[in-house]
């Protein structure tokens, strides 16, 4: 075979790769202007979309960030909690000045130790001659400190309220930690608008509210374990049954037989407390305290009270020796006669023996004497039931059970009232209909 015959079957080879390669590149060159088109057509059609849903979201996490600082009073739409770090307290403080959701003139505390507000709060704390002579007491705890600024007559009592940096950023969605700032909002623009209004006004005469750190506030407080905010009240001025000033026909209380609570001697602040929120609960008239008698301003009383230390009338009296013939001379007045007022014991009177509380009828004008804790009733009041000026009433119990808890026993007699005159009112109003 020759040698240009030998090598031609290599030349029908290469031609072959030649217009295989040729169409290789055909098919990418289409491939590559399809791609090209399909490109345009993202960028034509999906590309604006995607901006358009960017937009949308990034919308929705600001409007969920603002909704973190808001202040509705519901729980609707509020974020779940979050965790943040302390050094960010400074930017979110800053962040809700901005939003006005705090005011820039709410002044910092940061110094526990030097603080002339912490120093005040302590005393107040310590010192009963302190909380008399200023006329301050303290109210702690988020509930509570909401309850009172919500109503309009203990909020004029407020003088200064120092609350956490924490408590104050905080966005858990916590119906009492979003009424607390709601009303804190409330009283700075009612302390604004009344220095506007009354130029020779004193810093004195309307709230202050600081922002401390936990440590200012755990100062401030007088429980271990602080709520994250204290609140400085001017206590209510003595009650005066015979001023014009202390009847008002518009209140439910002045509508009923008047009842009154007088304390002989209790101790602890917890029962006095307890005492108070059944008081307000079962509309008395008012509590009288006799000489001896637990600081009803003690801020463990008004912590346990929960705020009715605001809303009932409290007269205390300071003769040792002839406080309880004042009271009784001042009830005569009101219309409560001696054998319409019942000391809380078992013992009996001159006139006769101590009757069960569901024997009295509390649908007239009466009053209550409950002993201190343990010892119960003191030789003064002991002579009254003797001399038979008072009469006696008990709560009947098992055998064997010497006495119940004086706050107990107290609310159960107040509440029988309660049961007796709503008896009586739903009694009129079926004969009437």
């Amino acid at each position: 075979m020759s040698k240009g015959k030998r090598y031609r079957p290599r030349s029908r080879m290469k031609g072959a790769l030649q217009l295989h390669w040729s169409g290789c590149m055909m098919h990418d060159a289409e491939c590559s202007s399809h791609l090209a088109h399909l490109r345009m057509l993202f960028i034509s059609l999906v590309a604006p979309a995607l901006a358009v849903a960017t937009i949308i979201m990034t919308s929705l996490m600001s409007t969920t960030r603002s909704m973190a600082f808001a202040l509705p009073l519901t729980r609707s739409g509020t974020p779940r909690p979050t965790t943040r770090h302390a050094s960010s307290s400074k930017s979110l403080l800053s962040m809700m000045a901005s939003s006005n959701i705090i005011s820039h003139n709410w002044e910092r505390i940061t110094n526990h130790q030097t603080s002339k507000t912490v120093k005040l709060f302590k005393s107040i704390h310590r010192s009963k001659s302190k909380r008399a002579s200023l006329g301050l007491t303290i109210a702690e705890g988020v509930r509570l400190v909401s309850d009172i600024l919500e109503n309009e007559d203990s909020r004029q009592l407020v003088r200064r309220i120092v609350i956490s940096e924490s408590l104050l950023t905080d966005d858990s969605g916590e119906d009492p930690c979003h009424k607390l700032k709601h009303w804190l909002n409330v009283v700075d623009q009612e302390s604004r608008q009344r220095k506007a209004e009354c130029i020779n006004i004193s810093d004195n005469d309307t709230a202050s509210i600081n922002i401390g750190t936990n440590k200012v506030v755990d100062a401030c407080s007088g429980t271990v374990t602080s709520q994250g905010v204290v609140a400085l009240m001017e206590t209510p001025p003595p009650y005066n049954p015979l001023s014009s000033a202390s009847s008002d026909d518009s209140d439910i209380v002045s509508k009923m037989p008047p009842f009154y609570l007088i304390l002989d001697g209790l101790s602890d602040p917890g029962n006095v407390g307890t005492i108070l929120r059944s008081c307000a609960a079962s509309h008395v008239a008012a509590l009288i305290l006799l000489p001896g008698s637990c600081d009803v301003w003690n801020p463990k009383a008004v912590r346990s009270a929960m705020g009715a230390s605001f809303r009932i009338p409290i007269l205390e009296m300071s003769n040792e020796k002839e406080a309880l013939d004042h009271v009784l001379n001042l009830l005569e007045q009101l219309g409560v006669d001696n054998d319409r007022v019942f000391a809380a014991t078992m013992e009996s009177s001159r006139e006769s023996e101590s009757r069960a509380h569901y024997e009295i009828d509390f649908t007239k004008s009466a009053a209550l004497i409950l002993g201190r804790e343990g010892e119960g009733l003191r030789n003064h009041v002991k002579q009254a039931m003797e001399d038979g000026r008072i009469s006696t009433v008990h709560v009947p119990m098992a055998p064997g059970i010497e006495s119940l808890n004086a706050a107990v026993c107290g609310s159960i007699i107040m509440f029988e009232r309660m049961r007796q005159l709503m008896t009586v009112k739903a009694e009129d109003k079926a004969l009437a209909n």
